[in-house]
């Protein structure tokens, strides 16, 4: 039902919004790769001769966040279960969870929309992209920036991380994971989860400097997750331990880097260690409205 595909921690295998396909995570890789294909094609041309390059920026924002509503769908296959509304003397069908190489596959989706190269705008395209034109401000439908009127390509990347990660690490998700594992401990579990996912993100493959900066956002942000799950009121110990070995591989991994950025994160971390509730939790710009907008009025048949 719809009270199933909406909320964010959903745990139908099956009920999504917006999304495509009869397999979600093959879904979102074939949603990624038209994505880069698109994104890369992407020019002056999608907009009317005479116009603004500021409509241009706001014609991108349905693509650089094209596979927002299949990791929505992906995600649900992560400790999600397949169950009907059964009724006494009703065979149908009993809850039960996904198959352990079904969710490994959607988490290995999921993992793809937190690397670099998926978030990172190719850097010939950012010329698209000039500050604001005077009356075309930004709007609930535009790329939000923390850089003024000039385009805030972090901030994107930032954003769209922030998406997947608020998805995966959603709290009734990890809850449910944690009891997947008690009750199937073949199958997949969060304190798996969380290390695929430090893995991913702080196993840097980038080459140059915008591509690291851009790998230093979704650091940031999977940082920021991690830190509001485990002060999460609705998540369980058992959850809260995970986040905090997980801080604890982070941390030991950022002792190895001596950048500027791995200092500051490692500042973080102490913060949150010493004093949880004191540690401000930095957002990413708010993502732009998307979904479909529809009416409950119904006008068949009037005049």
């Amino acid at each position: 039902t719809d009270s199933d595909a909406r909320p964010t921690g959903g745990a139908h295998v099956k009920a999504h919004l917006w999304d495509n396909g009869e397999d979600a995570s093959r879904e979102l890789d074939n949603i990624l790769r038209i994505r880069e294909v698109a994104m890369r094609n992407f020019s002056e041309e999608n907009i009317r001769s005479g116009e603004p390059f500021s409509v241009l920026e706001d014609v991108f924002v349905p693509l650089y966040f094209l596979h927002r509503y299949q990791t929505e769908a992906a995600v649900k296959l992560i400790g999600g279960m397949d169950y009907d509304y059964n009724l006494k003397d009703y065979a149908g069908k009993m809850p039960q969870y996904l198959p352990e190489q079904e969710q490994i596959s959607a988490l290995n989706a999921v993992m793809k929309t937190l690397q670099w190269k998926q978030l990172a705008i190719p850097q010939n395209q950012l010329r698209l992209f000039p500050p604001r034109a005077y009356g075309f401000e930004r709007t609930r439908e535009s790329f939000k920036s923390n850089m003024g009127v000039t385009f805030d390509a972090l901030g994107a990347a930032a954003t769209a991380s922030e998406m997947t990660l608020g998805l995966l690490l959603h709290p009734q998700r990890a809850n449910r994971l944690v009891q997947q594992k008690a009750l199937q401990p073949y199958n997949l579990g969060m304190e798996e989860v969380l290390e695929v996912l430090t893995s991913t993100v702080f196993n840097s493959n980038a080459t140059s400097d915008y591509e690291t900066e851009i790998q230093h956002a979704i650091q940031y942000q999977t940082l920021q997750q991690l830190f509001k799950l485990n002060l999460n009121e609705q998540a369980l110990p058992q959850v809260k331990g995970y986040c905090r070995n997980a801080i604890d591989t982070i941390y030991n991994r950022l002792k190895r880097d001596k950048s500027a950025f791995a200092k500051e994160l490692m500042v973080e971390i102490n913060q949150f260690k010493d004093d949880p509730m004191e540690l401000k939790n930095s957002e990413a710009p708010n993502i732009p409205d998307g979904s479909p907008i529809g009416s409950f009025q119904c006008f068949y048949g009037q005049q």
